[in-house]
C-alpha cells in the first residue's frame, strides 16, 4: 500500500466518527486480550465455589460463573484465543486464495480449468457441515478450528481474486511487462498483486468478522478449546444453560462477538469506500454529427503540395539504404482468424494473406481505418495473439529466424530487447506504483547485457536514456501520475530504446497527444530511430503524420494490405481508390455509406 492510499484511508476513517469509534474499540479489545495479566488479578481457570454466580460488582466487573471464575477475566483471556485463531485463519485464507486465484487468473488455459473446477467442487459442499467434519477430524484445539475455517473459506475468495486478475491482466502495462520479458512469477508478485491490493484489504477486514463468527460457532458446538480454557464461543455455550439465573454469562461473550463482527464489517465497508477506484466523469468534447454521410472535404492544393514535398524528402535515398541488406522482419502470407465458440459456425478471417519485409534502418508506416487489422498484425508480429484469435496460415521470420517453433521462453528472450513495442496510451504501459527509474531499471535487469552491468552503471544508463528523450534527471525519482502526457510518452520511448532494439513497433504513439506535442514526439522518434539504426513499424490513421517519419507506407483495409509503396509514390501516384480517399479526405474513423468503396464483397472493391 503506497502513501497515497494510506492518506486516503486515514482521511476516510477520521471523517467517519462511527468508524473511528469502532476502530478504537477493536484496538482496545486487542490490547486487553494481549495484555490480559496486566488488567486483571484473577485466574481465568481457578475455581472458587464461594463466589458462584456473583452478579457484576466492583470486584467482579461482569460477575462470576457457575465455578466462581471471574467472567471479565475469562472474557479477555478468551479474546486472546479467539482473536489469535481468527487472525491466523484469515492469513491462511488470504494466502491460499491469493496463490491459487492469481495463478488461475493469470496463467489461464488448462491450469485455470483444473483449479476452477476444484474450487467449484469445494463450494458445492454446505460450508458449516464441511467445517464441522474437518474440525471433528482434526480434533480439539485452535489448530483444528483454523484449518477447518480456512478449508471452507478460501475457494470463494480465490474466485474473487481470479476475477480481478482477469480484468487487470488485460491492462497495457501488464502486457508491456510481458513484452519486455518479465517472468510470470515476477508479474504476478509485483504488478498483479500491486493492482489488486485494494480488494485484498477490503476482503481481509470483512473476512475477520466472518472468521470470528465461524470459530465462535464451532467452539459453541464443542469443537474448539476444551474446558476450562476460555474462548468466546465456548463461553457462550456454557452460559446458555444459565440464561435465567445468570444472564451475564451469556450476554458478555455474545455481546463481544456481536460488536467485534459489527466493527470489522463496518470497517471493511469503510476501507472499500476509501480504496475503490472512483468513477471518472469525462466531459463530452464532441457533439454528435447531424449528418454522418456528408461529402468528403478536399485537401487544398497548398496542403497537397506540402504533403508531396514532405513525402519526397522522406523517400530520398531509400533504395540505396536497403540495397544488399537482409530484412530484419519477413511476414509471409500471414492470415489470422477468430475462432468461433459455436461448433456449426465458421471462423471469421481478420487478416488475409499479409506480406511485408522490414529492412535495417527503415521506417515502414501502416495506415488504415479502425478495424482494418493494423493492431492485430502488430500483435501477430509480437507473438501476443490470444484466444480466440489464431494464426491460420503463413510464417513469420524475425532477425533471420523462423518463429514457427518458438516457445514462450524464445519470445521472452527477444521481446523487450531486440523487438520492442510502444503503445498508444503510456498510462497503459507504465506501472503507477513504481517510479520511472525503477521501471527503466527493470527493463535492463531482465535483459542483462554481456557482461552484466552493475547497479551504478544501470542507473547511469537510465539517466542517459532519459536525457536522450529530452527528460530531466529528476524524472528518475518521479511517478507516472506526476508527468504530463508528452513526458509519459517520452518515458515509454525510453523504455523501448534502452536495450538498443533492432525492431521498434510504434502503435499510434501520438494519438492521445495534442498537435504540438505530436510533432515533438514524432521528431524524437525519428531522431532515435536514425541514430540507433533500428527498423521501425509506425502505425497510424493519419497519412500526413506517417509521411514525416516513414520510408514506405502500407495501406490496410478490411484485413488486407491493399497497397505498399514508397512515400513519394503513395502521395503522388496512389493505385487504390481507398488510398486516394485517404489522401483526399479529412482523417475519419468511417467511410460514408454512399461511397463506392462500401460495395459488399471482396476488399478488391477498393481497386
Amino acid at each position: 500500500m503506497d502513501k497515497r492510499m494510506l492518506r486516503q484511508l486515514r482521511s476516510t476513517i477520521v471523517k467517519d466518527p462511527i468508524a473511528l469509534i469502532l476502530l478504537l474499540f477493536i484496538v482496545m479489545v486487542i490490547i486487553l486480550s494481549l495484555g490480559a495479566p496486566l488488567f486483571t488479578s484473577h485466574d481465568p481457570v481457578k475455581v472458587d465455589y464461594a463466589q458462584v454466580f456473583m452478579p457484576p460488582s466492583g470486584e467482579h466487573l461482569l460477575g462470576t460463573d457457575n465455578f466462581g471464575r471471574d467472567v471479565f477475566t475469562r472474557l479477555i483471556y478468551g479474546g486472546s484465543a479467539s482473536l489469535t485463531a481468527s487472525f491466523m485463519a484469515v492469513g491462511l485464507i488470504i494466502s491460499l486464495s491469493l496463490v491459487i486465484g492469481v495463478t488461475a487468473g493469470y496463467l489461464g488455459g488448462w491450469v485455470d480449468q483444473i483449479l476452477t473446477r476444484f474450487m467449484d467442487v469445494l463450494l458445492s459442499f454446505p460450508t458449516l457441515v464441511l467445517a464441522i467434519a474437518i474440525a471433528a477430524l482434526m480434533g480439539p484445539g485452535l489448530t483444528g478450528l483454523m484449518i477447518a475455517v480456512a478449508a471452507v473459506s478460501w475457494p470463494s475468495y480465490a474466485r474473487i481474486f481470479r476475477s480481478y486478475v482477469l480484468m487487470v491482466k488485460q491492462d497495457g502495462y501488464i502486457q508491456a511487462a510481458r513484452c519486455s520479458g518479465t517472468p510470470a512469477w515476477k508479474i504476478m508478485l509485483t504488478h498483479i498483486l500491486g493492482a489488486i491490493i485494494g480488494p485484498i484489504l477490503v476482503l481481509i477486514t470483512l473476512d475477520i468478522g466472518y472468521v470470528i463468527l465461524s470459530i465462535a460457532s464451532l467452539s459453541f458446538l464443542g469443537l474448539g478449546i476444551r474446558p476450562p480454557q476460555p474462548e468466546w464461543g465456548a463461553m457462550l455455550n456454557e452460559g446458555r444453560a444459565y440464561l435465567e439465573e445468570a444472564p451475564w454469562l451469556f450476554l458478555a461473550p455474545g455481546t463481544m462477538i456481536f460488536v467485534m463482527v459489527l466493527a470489522t464489517n463496518y470497517l471493511g465497508d469503510t476501507v472499500k469506500d476509501a480504496l475503490e477506484p472512483r468513477t471518472l466523469h469525462v466531459p463530452l468534447l464532441f457533439k454528435k454529427r447531424s449528418r454522418m454521410n456528408r461529402k468528403l472535404t478536399e485537401i487544398s492544393s497548398s496542403q497537397r503540395a506540402a504533403n508531396m514535398e514532405t513525402a519526397a524528402a522522406a523517400a530520398i535515398g531509400y533504395q540505396q539504404a536497403t540495397a544488399g541488406k537482409e530484412p530484419l522482419l519477413i511476414v509471409s502470407n500471414i492470415s489470422v482468424e477468430v475462432l468461433s465458440t459455436r461448433k456449426r459456425q465458421k471462423s471469421q478471417p481478420i487478416l488475409q494473406s499479409i506480406n511485408l519485409e522490414l529492412y535495417p534502418g527503415e521506417c515502414l508506416g501502416l495506415v488504415g481505418e479502425s478495424g482494418s487489422g493494423k493492431s492485430t498484425l502488430v500483435l501477430t508480429i509480437m507473438g501476443l495473439l490470444r484466444h480466440p484469435l489464431q494464426q491460420s496460415d503463413g510464417s513469420l521470420a524475425i532477425l533471420g529466424e523462423s518463429t514457427s517453433d518458438w516457445q514462450w521462453e524464445d519470445w521472452r528472450m527477444i521481446r523487450g530487447k531486440r523487438l520492442t513495442y510502444i503503445t498508444q496510451d503510456p498510462m497503459d504501459t507504465l506501472n503507477p506504483t513504481l517510479t520511472i527509474g525503477d521501471q527503466l531499471l527493470e527493463c535492463l535487469i531482465y535483459h542483462q547485457h554481456n557482461p552484466p552491468l552493475g547497479r551504478v552503471e544501470m542507473k547511469n544508463k537510465v539517466i542517459d536514456m532519459l536525457s536522450k528523450t529530452e527528460l530531466a534527471p529528476e524524472v528518475y525519482a518521479m511517478y507516472p501520475h506526476q508527468l504530463s502526457g508528452g513526458m509519459r510518452q517520452r518515458v515509454v520511448i525510453a523504455m523501448a530504446m534502452i536495450n538498443d532494439p533492432q525492431i521498434i513497433i510504434a502503435d499510434e504513439p501520438t494519438t492521445a497527444l495534442d498537435v504540438s506535442t505530436q510533432a515533438k514526439i514524432m521528431a524524437l522518434l525519428k531522431k532515435l530511430q536514425q541514430s540507433s539504426g533500428a527498423a521501425m513499424i509506425f502505425v497510424s490513421h493519419d497519412l500526413r503524420l506517417v509521411a514525416q517519419v516513414a520510408d514506405r507506407i502500407g495501406v490496410m483495409h478490411q484485413g488486407r494490405l491493399i497497397e505498399m509503396n514508397d512515400v513519394k509514390s503513395i502521395f503522388t501516384q496512389p493505385q487504390e481508390t481507398y488510398t486516394k480517399l485517404l489522401l483526399a479526405s479529412i482523417p475519419r474513423l468511417f467511410i460514408p455509406q454512399h461511397s463506392p468503396v462500401m460495395a459488399k464483397g471482396d476488399p478488391s472493391c477498393c481497386k
